[in-house]
């Protein structure tokens, strides 16, 4: 485990990237047209899916990258805990590199059906696997950005619910 005050310290940085995960999921199932302003809010939507995901699932971190085990005494405590990766959290992080991150000729096979992102299924998803992390973890070691985890968490979850039905999407 990392030292307590480095961890408090860059919790404030991961809160900040689940919160704009949060928003843009918000944001983008609203479901806007094609245009170079939705295009941005979705390649950043992938780039922070990516980061919580390699935050939550990354199995062989480089030695600067911050991952839920380091906020346990061994990597085995996070692990034991931790829920399985869902097939929709694999695929969003290969799409994330493939589509967002990475220029790469897999793109030029995408259809317009496979360009789809399922905002609101992601976000359950990565909900419960933050979940599981907040109930486990040492809240000690966490800024106080997360003591509002779970009230900021269900408010999304209801205007989000409420876009879904609203809206038709997943």
């Amino acid at each position: 485990m990392k030292e307590k005050g480095k961890l408090e310290r860059i919790s404030h940085h991961l809160w900040y990237e689940f919160e704009m995960f949060l928003a843009l999921t918000q944001e983008l199932s609203k479901g806007y047209p094609p245009s170079t302003i939705n295009n941005a809010l979705l390649e950043s939507f992938a780039l922070h899916v990516r980061n919580l995901i390699d935050f939550l699932y990354n199995e062989n971190p480089k030695s600067d990258d911050v991952c839920a085990f380091d906020f346990f005494l061994c990597k085995e405590d996070w692990l034991k805990v931790r829920p399985q990766i869902t097939p929709l959290l694999e695929e969003s992080k290969k799409r994330a590199n493939k589509e967002a991150s990475h220029l790469t000729y897999a793109r030029i096979n995408v259809t317009l059906e496979g360009k789809k992102w399922y905002f609101i299924k992601i976000c359950r998803d990565m909900n419960r696997a933050f979940e599981v992390f907040v109930e486990n973890v040492n809240k000690e070691l966490l800024s106080t950005d997360w003591d509002n985890f779970l009230q900021v968490r269900e408010n999304y979850k209801r205007r989000l619910l409420s876009q879904a039905s609203e809206s038709g999407h997943p």
